[in-house]
């Protein structure tokens, strides 16, 4: 039998190249996760600038402390001495846990507690020292204070906040507290201009974490049309 008969006895070549569907070859459900995962990939960047940023936040806190002590204790006596320690003791305490917070989870190379994790402790603490600075309108101001010194001393260490770490829920939780016991001591106290002072200490505060939340919001948009992109 000749060579010949036994490739015809077989399929017959054809030269034509066959169709290839490219579409059998992308991961369709890998690329619709993209979006997700670059929305994931931005918080985690987020999360992570706000815990970086806690020490800077810190070291504002600990100026504005000082220069509040140094200005009370001008014309203190024995008494207000001790409500200054107390008041510089509770912020002290603040700034001690989130520096601790910061080297816990974010600091460290390998980081204890996972990023989400680590900024709701910070936004915990921000709480409390916030309360904390608050609460320096009952310990250390005087009995007449200036309006003017009482909305600085409301306005400036928010200010730093907002400026410093940028997130709306840490920025609110240490405006809340300070704000709403500086307004209270200010009514309680019967200060001069007690309710216009309260109300511009409440105004100031508001606007402050309104202009947070715009600024992280615009940033959030921003990054979403990226992802979609």
């Amino acid at each position: 039998m000749a060579i010949t008969d036994i490739d015809s006895a077989g399929l017959a070549f054809d030269p034509a190249p066959q169709p290839r569907n490219f579409d059998d070859g992308v991961p369709h459900a890998a690329l619709s996760r993209l979006p997700a995962l670059h929305g994931e990939a931005s918080r985690n960047m987020q999360l992570s600038q706000f815990l970086a940023r806690s020490p800077q936040a810190c070291i504002a806190l600990m100026l504005a402390g000082v220069l509040v002590l140094f200005w009370a204790a001008a014309g203190a006596g024995p008494a207000s001495l001790k409500a200054d320690f107390a008041w510089g003791s509770l912020v002290l305490i603040g700034i001690v846990g989130m520096t601790r917070n910061y080297i816990r989870g974010f600091a460290r190379s390998l980081r204890r507690v996972p990023l989400q994790e680590a900024a709701s402790d910070l936004r915990m603490l921000l709480l409390y020292t916030g309360a904390a600075w608050g609460a320096g309108a009952f310990l250390i101001m005087p009995e007449l204070p200036a309006p003017a010194l009482v909305f600085i001393f409301a306005a400036a260490p928010a200010l730093a906040a907002a400026a410093i770490l940028r997130d709306t829920k840490g920025v609110s939780a240490f405006i809340l507290p300070s704000s709403a016991a500086i307004a209270a001591a200010a009514m309680l106290g019967a200060w001069p201009l007690d309710a216009w002072v309260a109300a511009a200490v409440l105004v100031a505060g508001s606007v402050i974490a309104g202009l947070t939340m715009l600024h992280c919001a615009m940033r959030g948009r921003r990054t979403a049309r990226l992802g979609a992109s």
